[in-house]
C-alpha cells in the first residue's frame, strides 16, 4: 500500500514529544523538591497537578496512535481490523494509569489528610503502568518477533532498538514502584510524610523514564525514515506504471 508518512505517525510523534518534556518536567521538579526543604508546597502542588494532566494528555495520544496503526492503517490493507490486541488492553491500562496519578495529584492539595488515598492511587497508577509496559512488551514480541515488518530493511538494529525502548519503560515503572512503596513504609512505620531516601529512587526511575523517551522517540525516527522510503517506492511503481 502506498501511504503517506503523516497520517501513520503524527499522533505518534506528539506522544512522544509530550512523554519528553514531561519527564523533563518530573525530573526538574523532583530533583528541586530533594535539594530545597524551602520550596513553596502550592508551587509544588500546582506543577506536579499539571504535569498529572500532560500525562492524561500523552496516554490519548498513544491510544489515537495505536487507533491509526492497528485499525485504520491495517484495514486499509485488507488485513484484520485489529491486529494489536495486547497493545489495545496496554492503552486501557495507560490511561487508567494516568488518570489515577491526576486522582492522586488533585488530592495532594491536603497532602496530611489525603496521604493514604494518595498513596493507593499512586500505587494502582505504577501497576497500571507496569501492566501496560509488560503488554507493550509482549505485544511486540508477537507481532514483530515472528515476522519482520516488510517496511524495515534492517532487522536487528530495528527489533533491539524496540526492545531497549520497552525494557527500559519497564525498568522505570518497577523502580517507580519501589519509590512508593518505601515512601508508603516510612510513613506508615516512621510517620515520615515526604522520605528523602524515596524520593531520591523516584528521581532515578525519572532517569530511566528520560532516556527511555529518547529511545521511544529513535524508535519513530526510524519509523519515519521507513515509511518515506516505502512512499517513495510507492511512488516510483506508480510513476512507472503510467510510463
Amino acid at each position: 500500500m502506498c501511504s503517506s508518512t503523516s497520517p501513520i505517525l503524527f499522533w505518534g510523534y506528539w506522544a512522544n514529544i509530550v512523554y519528553i518534556i514531561g519527564m523533563i518536567g518530573y525530573l526538574t521538579i523532583d530533583i528541586i523538591s530533594y535539594t530545597s526543604t524551602k520550596f513553596d508546597n502550592a508551587l509544588s502542588f500546582l506543577i506536579y497537578l499539571l504535569l498529572a494532566i500532560l500525562f492524561v494528555l500523552d496516554a490519548s495520544l498513544y491510544t489515537v496512535d495505536w487507533y491509526v496503526y492497528a485499525m485504520k492503517f491495517p484495514a486499509s490493507e485488507g488485513q484484520k481490523s485489529i491486529q494489536y490486541p495486547s497493545e489495545f488492553f496496554a492503552c486501557i491500562f495507560q490511561n487508567l494509569g494516568s488518570y489515577f496519578y491526576l486522582f492522586g495529584a488533585v488530592l495532594s492539595c491536603d497532602k496530611t489528610r489525603w496521604i493514604n488515598h494518595i498513596f493507593l492511587l499512586n500505587f494502582l497508577g505504577i501497576l497500571c503502568f507496569l501492566i501496560e509496559s509488560i503488554l507493550v512488551l509482549l505485544g511486540w514480541f508477537i507481532i514483530f518477533g515472528k515476522k519482520l515488518s516488510h517496511y524495515s530493511k534492517d532487522r536487528c538494529t530495528f527489533r533491539n532498538l524496540y526492545v531497549w525502548a520497552h525494557a527500559f519503560n519497564i525498568l522505570g515503572n518497577l523502580v517507580y514502584l519501589c519509590a512508593i512503596l518505601f515512601a508508603y513504609n516510612c510513613y506508615r512505620n516512621y510517620k515520615i510524610l515526604n522520605s528523602d531516601t524515596a524520593l531520591l529512587i523516584q528521581i532515578l526511575g525519572d532517569l530511566v523514564y528520560l532516556f527511555d523517551a529518547y529511545l521511544y522517540h529513535e524508535c519513530w525516527k526510524r519509523d519515519a525514515e521507513i515509511f518515506d522510503i516505502h512512499t517513495e517506492q510507492c511512488a516510483e511503481k506508480k510513476f512507472e506504471g503510467k510510463v
